[in-house]
């Protein structure tokens, strides 16, 4: 699995807008097993203002590939 884009994510928070869960807060799954949860906290953080600072073994359960993929083509959501 790829992963999902920003427009992806943008028309399922628009299905939820619609849906009446606007005003309510976001729980992100901590793993892919869904063992925990944490709170969204800030929003997007681009890559490439983070991938100098953010070590290989830190995204090693994502498909980022190298610091490089990290600045080029993904953003963090905090």
């Amino acid at each position: 699995m790829k992963g999902l884009t920003i427009n992806d994510l943008t028309l399922m928070c628009l299905a939820q807008q619609r849906a009446g869960n606007g005003e309510k807060r976001i729980l992100m799954s901590s793993d892919d097993e869904c063992n925990e949860y944490h709170q969204v906290w800030e929003g997007f953080m681009d890559g490439k203002d983070v991938a100098q600072y953010v070590d290989m073994y830190q995204i090693r359960t994502s498909n980022v590939t190298s610091q490089e993929d990290l600045a080029k083509n993904w953003v963090i959501l905090t």
